[in-house]
């Protein structure tokens, strides 16, 4: 019996030691994955957003961790590389008409003009005044909408009767630049839950800068059809088209494709639109051919018909 004593009592501190080891292993190697993360998160904080976490095989939970810390990496150095474009397009934005209005200025004040010309200098400066409140109104337009504190109402709008509307009061212009500008498709009334407003406020700005970019002889084609629960509203041209480069990046604030750069447009019109679309919980898109022309398209969902 003592022989078996002791041993067991051998056999116990073999299994206690094992397990020890196999304890502190499987430990240090959880600790490992722990171990990048912290640094990563080190460097990181130093500046270095660049760094990532490598991925091991520390186990699913490390390992989904790791995925998780590099995503949202990702997802800051995106902002962050956003922001800065953001903030050197509005720097640059800025710049200009507040340059001309110093210039305006310090010509009143070096010497005597006519009153023609100070009444000039008045308009020039008004003119440049109203592009920096219409900028600076519409930059806080996208950030209430994107953000969800705009008040965007949630009446019955009629999407066929915004997209009327908004053909007759272009078609004047687009006369008067030799353009043919036609609507199709769904006459019947479309209802949408949403802002009668910020849709009016799209769709214009689509067909704006679809008769902006098209030349004499043209055509501007709005097209409208259902698509089971949804509409689909359609702003097609015959104009220059936009490079393939700048699709990707249309909809974003400031950015303006390469043939529009001459134009005195912010690069703001798509990204509101954008934003006032996925706030009704739809889509924007676009396609286009350069030197064919372009299509923008809205998806909007349908209010469900009651019988």
């Amino acid at each position: 019996m003592e022989r078996y004593r002791e041993t067991f009592g051998w056999g116990l501190l073999v299994i206690l030691a094992l397990g020890s080891i196999v304890g502190w292993l499987l430990a240090n190697r959880a600790m490992s994955g722990v171990k990048r993360v912290t640094r990563t998160a080190v460097r990181i904080g130093r500046g270095d957003l660049t760094h990532r976490v490598p991925v091991g095989q520390e186990g699913l939970e490390i390992h989904n961790l790791a995925l998780a810390f590099n995503k949202m990496l990702e997802r800051i150095q995106s902002l962050i590389t956003e922001l800065k474009e953001v903030t050197n397009n509005v720097a640059h934005d800025l710049r200009s008409p507040i340059t001309r209005i110093r210039g305006i200025a310090e010509t009143t004040l070096t010497g005597q003009q006519k009153t023609e010309a100070y009444q000039e200098m008045g308009s020039t400066v008004v003119e440049e005044c109203d592009r920096l409140v219409i900028m600076i109104n519409t930059m806080l337009d996208i950030a209430e909408t994107e953000s969800g504190v705009a008040d965007i109402a949630t009446a019955h709008v009629d999407v066929v009767r915004i997209a009327k509307d908004v053909y007759e009061l272009f078609q004047p212009i687009a006369e008067d630049k030799g353009i043919t500008l036609e609507i199709k498709g769904q006459t019947e009334h479309l209802f949408v839950l949403g802002d009668l407003g910020r849709l009016q406020r799209v769709m214009a700005n689509l067909l704006d800068n679809a008769i902006s970019y098209t030349d004499s002889g043209g055509k501007v084609v709005i097209s409208i059809e259902i698509l089971q629960s949804q509409v689909k509203i359609s702003v097609a041209d015959s104009g220059i088209g936009i490079y393939e480069k700048d699709l990707p990046r249309i909809f974003e604030r400031f950015y303006r494709a390469e043939k529009s750069r001459s134009s005195r447009g912010n690069g703001l019109g798509l990204s509101l639109a954008q934003a006032i679309i996925k706030a009704h919980k739809g889509e924007i898109s676009v396609e286009s051919s350069l030197g064919k022309g372009s299509v923008f398209t809205i998806i909007l969902p349908l209010m469900p018909t009651t019988n």
